[in-house]
Parts: C-alpha cells; structure tokens; sequence
C-alpha cells in the first residue's frame, strides 16, 4: 500500500510514544534519515550505534530498525516488480538478434529471468538454447544447468530436476552456489543449501565474485538467516554486473540476476519483522510495534499474523489517535476481503470514504486497499476523484499518487503519469529526501510503459546514488531505449 499514510502514522504514534528521544543522538539521526528515504544509511547508522544503548533505550531502537527495514522491503519489492518487466523485454530484444551482433549470454539470463517471473517451461527453452551453442565455457554450461533443473522443479518435474542437477559438475565454486541458490528456492531442505553455499565461498577464497555472492544472498534470505544476510549485503557491491558481454570492440552489455531485487526484498521484511516483534515486549511501544507488525506481514502475504496484529492494536483505546486507528481499519479490512470477506470489508471501505470524505490521507489508503486486492471500489475512486480535483497542493499529493497508482494497474498509462506526477514535489522532482520514493518507481514504470524512456531514467539515475542495485534497471531501460529508439552508443550507463 501507500507509504504516505505509514508515514503519518510515524510521525503520529512512533514520536509520541518516545520511540526516538531528543537524548537519543543515534536514534535521532537513524530517524531523520528514514523521514528522508535514506533506509541503508539509517539501518546502518543505527545498527552501529545499538551496542553502545543502554538497555532500558534498546526497544525503541528496535522498534525504529523495524519501521526502516520495513520501509526498505516495500521500497525493494517494487523495484523487484519493475525490474522483471523491463529485464523481460530487453533481454527478449537481444535474444532475438542473430549472427554476428548478437549476443551469446542473453538466453541464459532471458532463461533466468523467465523462472524468476513464473514462467518454468519458456525458461528452459531458453536455458537448453545457450547450453547448445558451441565454445560456451563450462562454468556458464553448468550454472545455466543448475537453472534448468529448477525450471523441471518448478514445472512439476522432481524427477528430471534431480536428474539434471547431479550432471553439473561442482568443482567451480560458482557452479556450487549456484545449486545451493536452486535447492533453496526449491526449498529442498534435505539439500542444505546454507551448508553448500558456505562451502562454495570458502573455496572461493578472498575475492568471490558478485554472482557468488547474489546466491548465497538467495540462501540466506530464504533460511531465515537474517543476521547472515544484511552483513553479505553490508559488504557485496550491488551495481556490479553478473557478466558483462563484450561485442566487438565499442560495445558491452551488461547482464544481472534479478533475482537479487526479490531476494532483498525477503531479507529485509523478515529483519522488520525481527525487531518488530523485539520491540512488542515494550509496554509504551507495542502498539506502534504491533501497527507496523501488521503492515509487515501483510507485505510478506501472512494474512492472519497481520489480522492478529492490527487486532491487537484496535482493542487498545489509547494506542493511537482516530486518523491512524482508522487506517488500521482499512487495513484490517483489506486483510478480511483476502480471507473473502469481501461483503465485511466493502461496507469498512464504503463508511469510511463517507464519514471521513474530508481526509484526503485515509481516502488515499483507502483506494490503495481496493487497487492491492483488484476490488471494484467505484465510489470510493468517485470520491478521490473529486476530492483530488477539488484540492491543492500537499494536501492532496498522496490521493494523486494512489490515483496514478489505480490508473497504472489498470494499463492506462498517460492517466497515470498525470496523477503520479500532480503527487511529485515539483521543486525536488527525483529527489527521495523530497518524495515517496514507491511513487517514484511507480512514476518511472508508467514512463517506461509510456515509452517515455529518458524521464524514467532521470528517476533512476537519482536513485541509484542512493541505492546502487536500480542499476539493474537503468541498464536495461538504457538498452531499450538504445534499441526503440536507435539511440547511437554503449548501451551501458557509465
């Protein structure tokens, strides 16, 4: 859902609950840098200060940690999201190309990308198709087989999956993470995949390489290591390519698992929820803890822990004041229309769009309820519609933003752009410090889709000082426009 009105509620709950004291030196900067989008430098900043907290301030730190890994979850998921769409498209552009100019990698990773998106049986075409062409070095054969054992896993083919994986040979210490990174998203316990790919960066040695490292990440990510895994991503460089193709002697192109932008996305949901949960046994700071607990594990599809826990928060009378206890509601009804309650929840969403017509914040929550669970919300997008009309300014830039939001499910991307951008600060256009950075990503998708290429790259070239992983997407949405556009030049972004 929207951040705007997570935000409020930070402000609102968090601050008045103490969970960040003027006294509190670390703290303060920690949230000062979450207010301005800036989540790796406020984890961080916060991490290096926790030993250094008294005992009595350590919940509060936790409950700030949470709210940031949180943050950096939704932040991440929705790059995951558009990066599939625009991986997708640029790589089937290159697969296509033929003979001299084209490229020899771009079937392993249109393979890799096609499993990761859902697509099993289109993915080992394309992974069977690389492995065929001749000279292609037997690292990249064996990793490329490690993917296609589970694409057969995936396609309901256990049989063949094994088979497949015990013919790639694991000498290479990337071949071995990469069977590690397949036996984890298969959830083959019995494989150990945290002891395989421990075993690989051992004999990798002092400088293992980014793909090394993007699969250990997978591995760790999906144990549940959560420690493990943000100290891997403290160290990993990641707007390092997986391969990078040399054609020629003027052109390169860069190739990346996106993968990476998923499993992050996991990592850090399940360090929101980690100290979360640490900062519930606060009696000041639970009901804070348990709002944000329910917005977590919606975000990882847990349904009923995030009913249980904005449950938990509404039968506090004091947890919060009426405008965050009723986006509590709205999510607590999004929860019921999942579970299908669907009468329930309509009629939660239908009484509050009436009696709180005037708050364009909860309107906004509301309508970001009905687009995440694809529910028919006629008059509540009536209502938006109007109040967004009949608006101005800050008050009403997030009803824009979850108007653009509607309009970019629904494929009408001009609307889109039109809503997402009246919900930009027009001063600060790509700056995070000075916008919703989801809008953002939600922004550069629509130009994207619009074929708008060099707008949507502005945003993400301003991202990427901040979070190196969206190169992933400028290379891709650089080649595009390389391609659709017949633009002279590297299709790398230097």
């Amino acid at each position: 859902m929207g951040r705007p009105g997570v935000t409020l509620v930070a402000a609102s709950i968090v601050l008045a609950a103490g969970a960040v004291s003027a006294a509190d030196d670390v703290g303060a900067r920690a949230m000062r840098l979450y207010e301005q989008h800036h989540y790796e430098e406020a984890a961080q900043t916060l991490q290096a200060g926790l030993p250094a907290l008294n005992p009595a301030g350590r919940a509060s730190a936790y409950l700030t940690l949470g709210m940031i890994y949180l943050g950096n979850a939704e932040l991440h998921r929705e790059l995951y999201e558009t990066a599939i769409t625009v991986q997708l498209d640029y790589l089937k552009k290159l697969a296509a190309v033929r003979g001299a100019e084209g490229s020899r990698f771009a079937n392993l990773y249109l393979g890799k990308a096609l499993l990761e998106s859902g697509e099993a049986r289109e993915a080992a075409k394309y992974l069977e198709r690389f492995s065929a062409q001749p000279g292609i070095p037997s690292r990249y054969r064996a990793i490329a087989g490690a993917s296609l054992g589970l694409s057969h896993f995936v396609g309901n083919n256990a049989q063949a999956a094994r088979a497949q994986w015990a013919s790639v040979d694991t000498a290479d210490p990337e071949v071995q993470m990469a069977l590690a990174a397949a036996y984890s998203r298969a959830g083959l316990k019995d494989r150990d995949p945290v002891a395989v790919g421990e075993a690989a960066l051992r004999k990798a040695g002092a400088s293992p390489s980014p793909r090394l490292l993007e699969g250990l990440l997978t591995v760790y990510a999906r144990a549940g290591l959560t420690d493990k895994g943000l100290e891997l991503v403290r160290q990993a460089d990641l707007k390092e390519a997986s391969y990078t193709e040399a054609l020629g002697q003027t052109k390169a192109i860069s190739f990346y698992d996106v993968a990476a932008l998923g499993d992050l996305a996991a990592l850090y949901r399940r360090a929101s929820v980690q100290y979360l949960e640490r900062a519930t046994t606060d009696a000041q700071l639970k009901p804070a803890a348990d709002y944000y607990l329910g917005v977590a594990y919606a975000e990882a599809g847990e349904v009923e822990r995030s009913q249980r826990a904005f449950s938990t928060f509404l039968t506090l009378p004091t947890a919060a004041p009426p405008p965050q206890r009723n986006r509590a509601r709205v999510r607590y009804a999004t929860g019921q229309y999942l579970q299908g309650q669907r009468g329930e929840a309509m009629a939660v969403w239908d009484g509050l769009a009436q009696e709180q017509s005037a708050d364009p914040e909860l309107l906004a929550e509301i309508l970001s309820a009905c687009a995440r669970v694809r529910a028919g919300c006629a008059g509540v997008e009536s209502r938006a519609a109007r109040a967004s009309e009949a608006g101005e300014g800050r008050k009403t830039r997030a009803l824009n933003i979850a108007l653009g939001r509607l309009y970019l499910r629904r494929g009408d991307y001009g609307q889109a752009i039109t809503y997402l951008e009246a919900g930009r600060d027009k001063s600060r256009k790509n700056r995070i410090e000075s916008n919703d950075p989801l809008m953002l990503v939600n922004l550069a998708a629509a130009y994207y889709r619009g074929r708008q290429f060099s707008e949507g790259l502005e945003i993400y070239f301003e991202m990427s000082k901040h979070y190196p992983v969206v190169r992933r997407i400028q290379d891709a949405m650089q080649g595009m426009y390389a391609v659709e556009q017949k633009s002279a030049g590297d299709v790398r972004i230097f």
